[in-house]
């Protein structure tokens, strides 16, 4: 098979699209078939392009065995709502125009959504390219940005339904990353062929030995400390300003540190809450490079994975929940529906500790009797890793998705 993955997230980045559809990629080279990917030039998640990347416009470069292409796009200093548009926009614009001449033809064109306005350079890229569309929806955009409150009714909107309503019907395949996305397309637009890409972990990552004790020592956390952390974007669905609420709650309590790595839109207003309330049982590090996930994760006594109370969030998986779990710690969540599925199906008993979205006073109470009981916590940690090195293996469904492909496309 001959396959072209068009994205706008792509290593040297970090994050979760960065990290899964890397891993893809790989992982069916592995299989025997030729990738190739058209992104844009790294920038993701700070403001400006990566030095190494400054002026290399259109340029083409090998990782693990794929061909990745880059072009240019608008990079904003300040990520409003209007100068995100302009850069989702003009990456797609200049992949429309230059990735006929940068790709080679394919068999398949992967599109990554969101952005949705990736669809404006896909749907024709792939015509051109004599491919059939795979589009993976990771985020119901524009009805998560509707129930967050970014989007307002409104001809933008509208729009952007018109646009999403097009992609689906150009798309020979769909693939979601949970359940409810899955489900909620069907409901939507029963014509569509859409099946289920779950979130997992790179189990061989963390079979290996993890320097717990190295990044202990570099971040300054003794033994004596129980520290609980939080790897990865500070955004709105995450709500993550709620572990700062309980952390208020629980600031008789000198052994518990809250740690938290990554950037996001949300980071600044949780470090001036936390400037507020003069916790000092909070703390902000840098951000992390993804090599470094298992051994950070190893280097927690207990991982968060938050949503926010929203009803699309009931339908959402959180990549880091199945790191936290793969690393053998104690699961502290937040959210309801999918999430606590997940949860609750742990044979043996729970992975961790879960509360409501946006309680932090019963968030703190868990959080507490977790602290107390270290056994408990320890049993926790096992039965998650176990868990997921069954159930969440990518290398088992990067096998089921070229399963389905192959089989759906007729190739």
């Amino acid at each position: 098979m001959r396959l072209a993955i068009l994205t706008q997230y792509y290593p040297p980045e970090t994050g979760p699209a960065q990290n899964r559809l890397s891993d893809l990629a790989r992982r069916f080279v592995a299989l025997g078939h030729q990738v190739e990917v058209l992104t844009t030039l790294p920038s993701y998640p700070g403001d400006e392009v990566l030095p190494e990347y400054v002026g290399r416009k259109n340029t083409v470069e090998v990782m693990d065995g794929v061909r990745v292409a880059r072009v240019g796009s608008y990079v904003p200093r300040e990520k409003t709502f209007t100068r995100r548009m302009a850069n989702y926009l003009s990456f797609a614009g200049n992949a429309a125009l230059r990735g006929p001449w940068l790709l080679r033809r394919a068999d398949v064109l992967l599109m990554e959504s969101p952005p949705l306005f990736l669809a404006l350079a896909g749907i024709p890229l792939a015509s051109l390219l004599g491919a059939r569309l795979w589009v993976n929806v990771s985020d119901l955009w524009p009805r998560s940005a509707v129930e967050l409150g970014i989007i307002k009714p409104g001809p933008a909107l509208k729009a952007a339904e018109v646009l999403e309503a097009v992609m689906v019907r150009a798309a020979a395949v769909i693939t979601g990353q949970t359940e409810g996305i899955v489900e909620d397309i069907r409901a939507r637009f029963p014509r569509a062929t859409v099946a289920l890409h779950p979130n997992g972990v790179d189990v061989a990552a963390f079979r290996r030995p993890l320097d717990r004790e190295g990044l202990r020592r570099e971040f300054g956390w003794g033994d004596d400390l129980f520290v609980i952390g939080y790897a990865g974007l500070m955004g709105y669905a995450a709500a993550a300003d709620q572990v700062i609420a309980a952390a208020e709650v629980l600031r008789d309590m000198p052994r518990l540190r809250f740690a938290f790595f990554g950037h996001g839109p949300c980071r600044r207003e949780m470090e001036e809450h936390v400037a507020r309330a003069g916790l000092t049982n909070v703390r902000f590090y840098p951000h992390q490079p993804s090599a470094r996930m298992p051994h950070l994760q190893a280097a927690f006594d207990a991982g968060l994975a938050t949503l926010c109370e929203a009803r699309l969030c009931e339908g959402t998986r959180p990549a880091k929940m199945f790191e936290i779990m793969a690393a053998a710690r104690p699961l502290v969540l937040t959210g309801r529906g999918e999430v606590q599925r997940i949860f609750d199906a742990t044979p043996g008993g729970p992975p961790g500790v879960i509360a409501p979205p946006e309680e932090p006073a019963v968030l703190a109470e868990r959080i507490r009797a977790l602290v107390s009981d270290p056994a408990a916590a320890a049993a926790m940690g096992r039965r998650g890793r176990d868990y997921v090195f069954a159930d969440f293996d990518r290398e088992v469904i990067a096998r089921r998705t070229e399963a389905l492909v192959r089989t759906t496309l007729g190739l």
